[in-house]
């Protein structure tokens, strides 16, 4: 059975903390794939502006180049053009391939909250869960967490060993605005693409 990893997130930029935890997930998962899957709207960011889809796609189709893992871009949640819950894309994808296991992506801080998702009791029995550790969460807290959703939804919860990049979308947009470097924060063709698209500068789409 082929074992492929989900990672979901609007992607506004991609950087090397997502890369880098998909990364992480397939090696110490034993993943053949990881697909990363931007959202078109997530559902909790339905108040907040996000840059069009085609830029999205085409930085995650850059990173996808460089990495070190077998990262590949669905497009299933942007083609649907609706919200996208994690519920509906899981469910999908287990009967459209129901001979792969899959396992979803997050990270911690999400897994802290995920109960509150829609659909969370479904959601939590469909797929395996490969759950990356930020520095600044407590790792004993998502620890307790992660053994009380096994136990009360006899969900497999796989934290990775590896610590996830302190590094986030909105921090390298803010930067971008203020003239600051990204260098290191994203790839090199990612770095050089919001540069030439003038995505996150004064003024731009």
């Amino acid at each position: 059975m082929r074992r492929i990893g989900i990672m979901g997130g609007t992607f506004d930029p991609v950087h090397l903390g997502h890369t880098g935890i998909a990364e992480a997930a397939a090696r110490e998962l034993a993943l053949d794939e990881v697909r990363i899957m931007p959202a078109f709207v997530q559902p909790f960011k339905q108040d907040r502006e996000v840059s069009p889809a085609q830029y999205r796609l085409a930085m995650l189709k850059l990173a996808a180049m460089e990495s070190r893992a077998n990262l590949t871009v669905d497009t299933w949640e942007i083609e649907r053009g609706c919200v996208s819950y994690t519920y509906d894309t899981l469910y999908h994808l287990t009967k459209a391939e129901p001979d792969v296991q899959f396992y979803f992506i997050l990270g911690s801080d999400s897994l802290l909250t995920i109960e509150t998702w829609y659909r969370a009791k479904q959601l939590l029995r469909l797929t395996g869960f490969a759950v990356g550790s930020r520095p600044t969460n407590d790792l004993v807290q998502v620890e307790q967490k992660a053994e009380a959703i096994r136990r009360q939804y006899g969900a497999e919860i796989i934290l990775i060993r590896e610590l996830m990049l302190p590094v986030s979308s909105t921090m390298i947009r803010d930067l971008v605005r203020s003239g600051q470097p990204i260098s290191g924060l994203v790839s090199p063709l990612v770095e050089n693409y919001i540069y030439e698209q003038r995505l996150y500068s004064e003024g731009s789409l």
